[in-house]
């Protein structure tokens, strides 16, 4: 987790201001490090052609790379603004045929590239004045061909502004091992970015469609500043979008979006853990966090920057707090826990190496954009197991409820459930306009069927009464069995004589056509009624019921009789 990999033995390294790669394979042993002591100039702005005088045998001192630019080889104390010089001899074949490249990540505050006499690249504006350099922490490609057993690159550098003054490794290489490298990390950190991008979304919609529900409104926040702050770190691709982003921007950007995002993963963890994290701490997180956001708004760099260290500090001991209430929560085996646990951990360690990393104790890259991006998987793993979970239950009482409103015997609605549709359906038709027709039905000669052939075959008449009814209707429409051998449907949008005469013959057809495959015994038959629901008729559900049932009573008469 410390970024501390097991290096070749056989690495060269650059000792006083010279280093060897004649024997160094590119293609086999890839990008070398132009890791070691280069020769340093502090206070003066050399270019090439200053090293062809006496410059070249009085370095007067040097520097190892990578290092904060603290102290020399020797132990000097450099100040911590001003400007110098690096230099470095690179002996390696002569070809010139074959295009090489090197690539920096930030030097300094500013810096200036020098390859074989050649300027060939540049961030910021160099100077040794304060109020006009221009600083940037823009990452640096150039290439370049080689005709020469040496290969000299000349650095000038300056700093007024950036108080940490770090040189990070130099990397040499073949062009397209280069370009391979910038392209490879560059989509790598986009592919992290977009990720905890589309992660933060995904959390709004959440919230959205549950807003008393506030875990996943604070961890899409949290996923869209820590977005925003791999767009300043690793390759820096916020220089792609916005190339001449001000340094002082630059900067508090990046601060703010540490002191920022700490209390919305804290809020996070309290609505998770709602009983067991104190409020308190929620609070102080809340007030400490708003009160260095101000400063780091309203002034500079060398103030705010001294409360970054010790916000880190406090960041890592509430971290500790909510780690012990993550595992008291998976020994007390609470849902999610360990999914939870596994995701802070590793998150944890990330957040340890980088304060450790900014307290220059280490020379490694960032990995909190690493150990978020698991984190924030983790947590979006419980959070859809936790919603998943929610719609199971959501589906398990659908299902139980079903009973409710389910006919057992024919599997259509029954009583309760045609009054509950049906009289939604009225007031919804009164208040836009709509309309309707509702029929009602009667099995003819149950009894006698249930008589002459038992209720187990007057069951089945049932049942197949229901669906030859239900057939004979729209999905869209409502179907129920009132009781016994009573039917009941409503087809939506349809009111008028000539369309409801044309559903009675389809159903009577449907009835005649059943009949004529069914071998039964006996033949089925169904009386009907019906009253149509039409805009501004002044109505009632159960009269437009009653109509029906009144039209069905004179419908069975005719039956009885004929």
């Amino acid at each position: 987790m410390c970024g501390c990999g097991v290096e070749k033995n056989n690495i060269p390294k650059s000792s006083q201001g010279t280093i060897d790669l004649t024997n160094w394979d590119f293609k086999k042993d890839g990008l070398a490090k132009l890791d070691g002591q280069w020769e340093l100039y502090w206070g003066q702005l050399l270019e090439p052609k200053d090293f062809k005088s006496n410059h070249r045998n009085n370095p007067n001192n040097f520097i190892n790379l990578p290092n904060s630019l603290i102290t020399t080889v020797n132990n000097n104390i450099l100040p911590k603004f001003g400007y110098g010089t690096m230099r470095i001899i690179i002996k390696m074949k002569a070809n010139g045929d074959k295009l090489y490249g090197i690539k920096t990540q930030h030097i300094l505050s500013a810096s200036k590239i020098w390859i074989n006499g050649q300027l060939v690249s540049s961030a910021g504006l160099v100077s040794k004045d304060e109020n006009s350099a221009i600083e940037s922490f823009e990452h640096q490609m150039a290439f370049f061909k080689n005709d020469n057993n040496d290969v000299e690159i000349v650095i000038q550098m300056s700093n007024f502004n950036n108080v940490s003054g770090k040189i990070q490794s130099i990397f040499l290489g073949n062009a397209n091992q280069v370009k391979r490298e910038y392209i490879t990390s560059a989509a790598s950190d986009a592919f992290v970015i977009g990720c905890i991008f589309i992660m933060g979304i995904y959390h709004f919609v959440l919230y959205y469609k549950r807003p008393k529900y506030k875990a996943p409104l604070y961890f899409g926040i949290f996923c869209l500043v820590i977005a925003l702050r791999n767009t300043l770190v690793g390759e820096r691709i916020i220089f792609d979008i916005f190339p001449n982003i001000p340094f002082t921007l630059f900067n508090k950007i990046a601060y703010l979006t540490v002191y920022f995002s700490l209390p919305f993963i804290a809020m996070f963890f309290k609505e998770l853990f709602a009983k067991d994290i104190s409020s308190k701490m929620i609070h102080v997180t809340q007030i400490v966090s708003l009160f260095i956001s101000l400063v780091t708004i309203c002034t500079n760099i060398e103030i705010y920057e001294a409360f970054l260290i010790y916000y880190e500090v406090y960041a890592i001991i509430l971290f500790i707090y909510i780690l012990f209430i993550v595992v008291k929560a998976v020994i007390n085996n609470t849902q999610g826990a360990l999914i939870i646990l596994f995701g802070f951990i590793v998150f944890l360690a990330t957040v340890v190496h980088d304060a450790i990393l900014h307290a220059r104790l280490l020379n490694t890259n960032s990995l909190i954009p690493l150990g978020f991006f698991i984190f924030i998987f983790s947590q979006a793993y419980m959070l859809a197991t936790k919603f998943s979970n929610a719609f199971l239950k959501i589906e398990k009482l659908v299902e139980e409820n079903k009973s409710v409103y389910i006919d057992e015997l024919t599997g259509i609605l029954n009583r309760r459930g045609f009054y509950e549709q049906g009289d939604n359906l009225f007031k919804a038709t009164s208040t836009t306009g709509g309309k309707f027709t509702l029929f009602y039905g009667d099995l003819n000669r149950l009894k006698t069927i249930n008589d002459s052939f038992g209720h187990k075959e007057g069951d089945e008449a049932i049942k197949n009464t229901a669906q030859i009814f239900k057939n004979s209707f729209a999905e869209s429409d409502i179907v129920a069995r009132m009781s016994g051998d009573e039917f009941v449907a409503i087809a939506v949008n349809k009111a008028s004589e000539e369309e409801s005469k044309k559903i009675i013959e389809l159903i009577n057809s449907n009835f005649y056509k059943y009949n004529l495959i069914s071998k039964k015994p006996y033949k089925l038959s169904i009386s009907m009624g019906y009253s149509m629901c039409i805009p501004s008729t002044n109505t009632t559900f159960k009269e437009l019921l009653h109509k029906a049932d009144t039209m069905l009573y004179e419908a069975k008469i005719m039956i009885t009789n004929s």
